[in-house]
């Protein structure tokens, strides 16, 4: 396994904050760089397009008054002012990213190589081969820390608070990149009810694996280690003391689509509304969210974590692949 780090237009944008600090950045620098290929992979996976609005947000960043943040795409509406005041910290002191830049640098180690290699392999079948990782990292343009994209992973080193949170964070991404290798194989020939129960496993063994998630039930794989380690505090413990009202929801959802009462599309709107919103409950949606997790995490963590810790990685495995054994699983562990 070899971990591919592709930076190259960290420092690049660190040197257009600079110049704009000086009065000296052009349009056509900004256009040239959102036009290199690791940017370009951004604009693709957030559906945005490199054009005049975008160039002329970054451009006039400094003198962007936050009332009139341009939106983007209905889905991307917030996302320019949901970021600014990271960018507004990033043009202030654009030397804490040329630092951050250089630690990021010496991250390939064989020592961290075997550690992420370790965290995965805990959390996926046996054979499943890792293979090479192209890690992608931009001073990003959207608000996620990481994800997977077009068989590579993306961090935004703008988020990175910590270099020590670097290891859990690409073995986490790595972990998303393996399992659907092994999952491809059969995700077709699940039903609408089994593909709502299976969705639910990706970020949960993740972080469960990865990030040494504590859950409601779920428990952290390693006692020695810090728990939920790379992930947001507030996020994990708010989300963790709603369990029992999201069970609710889940099963609810369940019946529904067993008489026909929710379509896949009505499915695909819950879970986009409902698992993936990150937002708390006191908050509306003019709000910038606070959860920088979402309820798949930590649902999915107790659900699939449980099993693992009742009846091992065979037993595990075995319903991802036929999800239905994962609720009858959970049921007969905690008597929901």
């Amino acid at each position: 396994m070899k971990l591919i780090l592709r930076i190259s237009t960290i420092p690049l944008m660190i040197t257009f904050l600079q110049d704009l600090k000086e009065g000296k950045a052009s349009t056509d620098q900004l256009a040239d760089l959102f036009h290199h290929p690791d940017y370009l992979f951004e604009f693709s996976r957030y559906g945005v397009p490199v054009d005049d609005t975008i160039i002329e947000y970054f451009f006039r960043l400094n003198r962007m008054n936050e009332a009139n943040i341009p939106e983007l795409s209905s889905e991307r509406k917030n996302m320019l002012k949901d970021k600014h005041q990271l960018w507004l910290r990033a043009y202030e002191n654009p030397q804490k990213y040329r630092v951050l830049y250089d630690d990021i640098m010496g991250f390939a180690t064989e020592e961290n190589i075997q550690a992420v290699i370790k965290r995965c392999k805990n959390g996926l079948p046996n054979g499943v081969d890792l293979g090479d990782v192209n890690i992608i990292s931009t001073m990003s343009i959207g608000m996620s820390f990481g994800y997977v994209f077009d068989n590579a992973l993306h961090f935004d080193m703008m988020q990175l608070n910590d270099i020590a949170d670097l290891l859990p964070l690409i073995a986490h991404e790595t972990h998303h990149l393996a399992m659907w290798r092994f999952v491809s194989t059969f995700i077709d020939e699940l039903t609408l009810e089994e593909r709502y129960i299976f969705s639910f496993s990706g970020e949960g063994l993740a972080i469960k694996f990865c990030n040494n998630a504590q859950g409601r039930f779920s428990k952290a794989i390693d006692s020695g280690a810090p728990v939920n380690e790379g992930l947001d505090a507030f996020s994990m413990d708010y989300l963790n003391s709603r369990f029992d009202q999201d069970w609710v929801i889940f099963e609810q959802t369940l019946a529904d689509i067993h008489t026909g009462k929710m379509t896949k599309d009505d499915v695909f709107e819950q879970l986009n509304a409902y698992w993936w919103n990150p937002y708390t409950e006191e908050q509306s949606k003019g709000d910038r969210p606070l959860l920088k997790q979402s309820k798949m995490y930590t649902f999915g963590n107790d659900l699939y974590g449980s099993i693992y810790d009742a009846f091992g990685k065979e037993a595990l495995f075995d319903c991802i692949r036929h999800p239905r054994k994962a609720v009858e699983c959970f049921r007969s562990i905690h008597k929901v």
